[in-house]
């Protein structure tokens, strides 16, 4: 995944590695579409993400369903790549120019089928910018049973990627990825329901970034960053919803995440949000977030030539560490008459500080990679 990917996916969702929500049923009967924009930036003049995103989805007939998503990311700023230690042993790090520029371009389109208790879908997309090429495909099948209280998911991606590197011209490399979902819903009652996600990755293929730099103290030299050739991800989302009838049916989302890899990364992310409608189709979502991984297996902030081995990475996003962030949404409905049946008006703001002290066990010895990022987001969605 490349650069700007990663960047776009963290200003979408923090952070998340497979889509991991799925019900069952026909949701969407009546024709939409939704225009989001999202502006992410990190501090210490670091990148900057603008996301521009349509979507519109359609009803075919009694039963089908068919959607189409668009995507527009521009990024600029500076990236970290690499890390070197001063002559006190502080380790230092430094940044790309600021003039990277990229954007890349992405289409999506699925089409849905829903029987009495079955819901079958297909899709796939591009995803395309000026040193990355993916192609995917998806197919997914949700199944409701017990009185439509229990909802069983299945889904599953292949993806296809293409790498070239700007200023790298030997790089041209590629990548394969399978994606599974297994998920169920569960209604509990008529406030409340928990649904249990697990989500299973594979990639194989050039894992590495051609773009990030390893240290050697002892030579004063540098190398590539050098990963696996392959990688096997796991995740396990566990999501509590409860609706309050005597707060206005306010409702409380309460989710745990977590998350393995065969390159020594565990992480677990805990998040809280209230959904509490106000009056006249206003409704206000604070929200609360905590992050913390440890670190790959070979990462290290810099190396010797004794401790160099075949692979090997100083990539901030391998370290260990913690995120702690909070955010507000507040959305508006109208209910109209006429063509456009219901117009919706939402804008949220997102903050997240990263810190090596915010580990679990973690301690300060990572601190020259800190940062924070926010993130403004604003969508229109109208129902016809």
């Amino acid at each position: 995944m490349s650069l700007i990917n990663r960047l776009s996916l963290a200003a979408l969702a923090l952070p998340g590695i497979v889509a991991e929500d799925a019900y069952a049923g026909r949701v969407d009967e009546t024709f939409s579409t939704d225009f989001q924009y999202a502006h992410y930036e990190e501090s210490n003049d670091r990148m900057e993400v603008d996301v521009f995103n349509l979507t519109a989805v359609a009803p075919i007939g009694k039963n089908f369903t068919a959607s189409l998503d668009l995507v527009r990311d521009t990024m600029s700023g500076a990236s970290p790549v690499l890390n070197v230690k001063d002559g006190q042993g502080n380790v230092q790090q430094f940044l790309s120019s600021a003039s990277i520029t990229d954007e890349r371009d992405a289409l999506n389109a699925s089409l849905s089928y829903a029987f009495d208790d079955v819901d079958l879908s297909i899709g796939g997309g591009v995803s395309d910018e000026n040193d990355y090429f993916s192609g995917h495909v998806n197919a997914g099948v949700s199944w409701a049973l017990n009185k439509k209280l229990t909802t069983l998911n299945l889904t599953g991606s292949v993806a296809f990627d293409e790498i070239t590197a700007t200023g790298r011209p030997e790089i041209n490399e590629t990548k394969t990825s399978q994606k599974y979902l297994l998920g169920v819903t569960q209604i509990l009652n008529k406030d409340s329901l928990i649904q249990s996600n697990m989500t299973f990755a594979y990639h194989n293929g050039y894992l590495s970034d051609p773009y990030k730099r390893v240290y050697i103290e002892d030579t004063a030299t540098q190398v590539n960053d050098a990963r696996p050739g392959n990688k096997f991800q796991w995740a396990w989302l566990t999501r509590y919803v409860h609706h309050f009838k005597a707060a206005n049916k306010a409702a409380l989302h309460a989710d745990y995440r977590l998350y393995i890899d065969d390159w020594g990364v565990d992480a677990h992310t805990v998040e809280l949000s209230w959904f509490q409608p106000i009056a006249d189709g206003w409704q206000i979502v604070p929200r609360f977030r905590y992050y913390t991984q440890d670190k790959a297996d070979f990462y290290q902030a810099t190396f010797t030539s004794s401790n160099l081995g075949a692979i090997h990475s100083s990539d901030y996003r391998l370290a260990g560490f913690g995120s702690i962030g909070a955010g507000i949404k507040l959305t508006k409905s109208f209910l109209m008459s006429g063509f456009v049946k219901e117009v919706k008006l939402q804008a949220a703001f997102d903050y997240n500080d990263r810190k090596a002290s915010y580990q679990i066990g973690g301690d300060n010895s990572g601190s020259f990679d800190d940062y924070s990022f926010y993130m403004v987001t604003a969508s229109i969605n109208a129902r016809f």
